[in-house]
Formats: C-alpha cells, structure tokens, sequence
C-alpha cells in the first residue's frame, strides 16, 4: 500500500512540472548585398584605398570593384550589369546622374632617366600631334619622341583628347596600348618614350610638370595644377543613387571617407 501511494504522489509530481521552455528560434540570417562598381583602369588605386575602410564600415554591405575601359563599364551599367562606375571621364549626351567624390590629376609620364622635368601645355600638345618629334627639342636627349597612347573607350584617353589636344588629333603613329597599367609598363622600358595617366596611378614612371606645376594630392585640391580632373560616381540612372548605394556614395564624401581619399588623391569636401 505504502509503495502504490509513492507511485501515485511522484506521478503527481511530475505532471505538475513545467515542460521546459522551447529554445528561442535562430535569428535568420541576412544574405549580404554586394555592390559591383566599375572603376576605371586609372583611378584602380582608389579601389584599393576605400575597399577594406568601407568594408568595416558597412553593415552586411560589400563592394565588388570591376576594372576596365571607361566606355566598355558605361556599356555595362546600362546593361545592369554594374551598380555604378567611378571613372573620370563624363562623356558627351550623358544622362545618368553623377558627382565627384575625388580629385585627380591628368599626368605626363616618362622614362624615369628621362631629363626632362616638364613641358607647357602647348609643347604636350605639339609632342602628340607629331610637330616636335625629337627630345632635344625639350631640353632632352637627341633621339625620337616615342608617343605612347590609349585604346578607343578609355576614359584618361578623352580626358587628355579634351584637355591637352583640343581640336588638334594624336600622332597616328602612337603605339596604342589597352589600360593605364600596359600604357606605364611600355613607357618605364623605352627611355624615349612619353604617354600619359593618372596622379593617382602613376608608378614606376617619371611625372612631368605641367605649366610649371606638379601633380601632388595637394595641388589638384586647390586645383593649382592645370589638368585636375575630378573621379565621377556615376549611376545607373538619371536620379540620384538610393538604397545600399546612396550609403555607399554618402560614406565616400563624408568626412571619413574622404579622409581615406586624401591619402592619394585630393578631397572634394
């Protein structure tokens, strides 16, 4: 009797237990966004500058940088293959909406033994359309200028058609080469050769001046050196970026970001 009233009271006992509680559901997790922005050949070093800063600043956000040729990356944001381009060229008839987030500078590039420091605006233009075609002419050595130029589309090409040749065209005897970083290369192995690039990119050459200034982060700010050229966000579309790209576009101007910016390049704000 006494073993059957301990079985009734344990059972008793355990059916008034609470069930232990459900554990908590997982939170689900949220697919990180990934934005694909084209950046031109020669602005690739702002890539390289902004990719990691912002990675630690976005939240579940990253950038996927495209290098390419300027025309070859508009073909590819209209096709909606990329979020936006950075690039420094804006061509003729453009609709789509685009602000600076850089300050860059259009460059003369040399051999690095090359003796020359510089040449005025009107001496480059004369270089590449074939009137002065040896260095000695420049305070150089006698020997042919080797002109060195880019492919159809690239962005550095229009700018330096718009900025130094005007309405004057490009030697047709140029050597031709596809991207800033085969312009460079072919320019630091001939010691008679001259081409052109970017601030922000050019390594491994000699930069001249220009009208007597150079290149530096701090003279394309104050826009003293007289081929500064800006670096373009540009959308997909004709109205301002939203969303995920707005965040990164604002970070890029904001005072964080352009203090990344200005370790290379000169700040828009």
């Amino acid at each position: 009797m006494t073993r059957l009233w301990l079985f009734f009271l344990l059972l008793g006992v355990t059916a008034c237990q609470t069930p232990p509680a459900a554990p908590p559901p997982s939170p689900t997790a949220v697919p990180l966004q990934i934005l694909r922005i084209g950046i031109a050949a020669s602005a690739l070093p702002l890539a390289d500058l902004i990719a990691e800063p912002y990675q630690r600043a976005a939240d579940n956000v990253a950038v996927q940088f495209v290098p390419g040729n300027t025309a070859v990356l508009l073909a590819d944001l209209d096709a909606g293959n990329l979020d936006a381009v950075l690039s420094p060229y804006i061509p003729d008839g453009n609709e789509r909406w685009f602000n600076p987030v850089a300050l860059d500078g259009l460059v003369l590039v040399v051999h690095p033994d090359n003796p020359v420091a510089g040449l005025s605006l009107a001496e480059a233009q004369a270089v590449f359309n074939g009137r002065v075609a040896n260095w000695s002419a420049l305070g150089g050595a006698d020997q042919p200028i080797i002109l060195i130029s880019r492919e159809e589309g690239s962005g550095t090409g229009a700018v330096f058609q718009n900025r130094v040749m005007a309405e004057q065209r490009i030697n047709i005897n140029a050597q031709v080469q596809a991207g800033d970083e085969a312009l460079r290369a072919a320019v630091a192995a001939n010691p008679a050769a001259i081409g052109f690039s970017m601030m922000g990119a050019a390594e491994g050459v000699k930069v001249l001046a220009v009208d007597g200034r150079s290149a530096t982060p701090e003279t394309v700010q104050d826009q003293s050196y007289p081929l500064t050229t800006p670096v373009y966000f540009i959308n997909q579309t004709t109205s301002e970026p939203d969303g995920a790209l707005r965040d990164f576009l604002a970070w890029l101007q904001s005072a964080a970001g352009q203090e990344v910016v200005g370790v290379r390049y000169g700040r828009v704000r």
